[in-house]
């Protein structure tokens, strides 16, 4: 079976967004490829949204209304249990895609790996302008927790797999569920390095578009700096020393961690006592801790705005 004849099922989960998942569900079904079904599962109690998705009449779509919010993990599990589709793709309900982004995925899928997570570039929209993240690319020899977290340059951006822009085999999904986590979507990645034959493969064009102006918690805009670090903590058995270093130093350690010395210093501590702080990870972690946000942002469109710049 080639790979344009391979059923894929889109899960969107979504609630009290009735225009934006209308975006996400049209970009979805003008999928070139065509073996597609989309699986909108709305979280809890939302008649607008059921009445907006009513009006979609393509026999693709299949809404799922739950009675009762199960969060977003729960909502992607129950979309790839009752997927038709051996290929699951997810899309946040206020994100959208280009028309290839499933086709150019499916077809550069590699030989010989087992479980092979797909995601791509994406336009990453925010208030600042607009990016294409990620500048650098994983492939099937870059351990998923070190490739996520150990980052070369001093910028957010270089490296980046959000889950809008993943492609994933339904048979991964359900040995291994996406986990009810703060942060689910580090989380699954994470407990996927894990997992004998998985590896997460970007290709280098740039098919999605990410949103990040609708309040989404990540680990450096969480307001609750004690569940980020806890978590990050948590996360320890399952990454090697330096991706442990370098999520409290480059990832956690970012604007919220900038607040206080008490917290800074129990980043510090922790990366220094159970991780392998990589030399650009503690530089990271300086500029948080000493240069104003303000003056990080226009040092980084500074660089890479200049000619030649990645």
């Amino acid at each position: 079976m080639t790979s344009s004849q391979e059923m894929v099922t889109v899960v969107i989960p979504t609630r009290n967004r009735p225009d934006m998942v209308m975006r996400a569900v049209q970009s979805a079904l003008a999928q070139t490829h065509k073996a597609l079904e989309v699986i909108v599962v709305i979280d809890g109690p939302d008649p607008a949204t059921s009445a907006h998705l009513a009006g979609v009449t393509d026999p693709r779509l299949t809404v799922i209304a739950l009675e009762q919010n199960r969060g977003a993990a729960g909502a992607r599990n129950l979309g790839v249990e009752r997927a038709k589709g051996d290929w699951i793709a997810f899309l946040d309900d206020d994100d959208e895609w280009m028309d290839e982004k499933i086709a150019i995925q499916m077809a550069a899928r590699p030989a010989g790996v087992r479980y092979p997570i797909m995601s791509c570039r994406c336009k990453v929209v925010t208030a600042r302008g607009d990016f294409a993240w990620p500048r650098r690319l994983a492939g099937p020899r870059d351990a998923i927790g070190d490739y996520l977290f150990v980052r070369r340059g001093l910028f957010k951006g270089e490296t980046f797999a959000p889950t809008t822009t993943l492609l994933a085999p339904k048979a991964l999904l359900l040995r291994n569920p996406i986990p009810k986590s703060p942060f689910d979507d580090w989380e699954w990645l994470i407990t996927c390095g894990r997992v004998e034959g998985c590896a997460l493969i970007t290709v280098p064009e740039v098919l999605a578009v990410h949103y990040t102006e609708n309040n989404r918690v990540t680990l450096s805009t969480c307001h609750n700096i004690d569940l980020a670090l806890n978590w990050a903590e948590s996360m320890r058995p399952l990454l090697s020393p330096r991706a442990y270093a370098s999520l409290l130093l480059q990832a956690t350690g970012g604007e919220q961690a900038a607040r206080t010395p008490a917290v800074r210093r129990r980043i510090l501590a922790s990366a220094m006592r159970d991780g392998a702080p990589t030399p650009v990870a503690l530089a990271t972690f300086l500029m948080h801790s000493l240069m104003p946000v303000g003056l990080r942002r226009r040092l980084r469109q500074a660089i890479f705005s200049a000619p030649g710049a990645a």
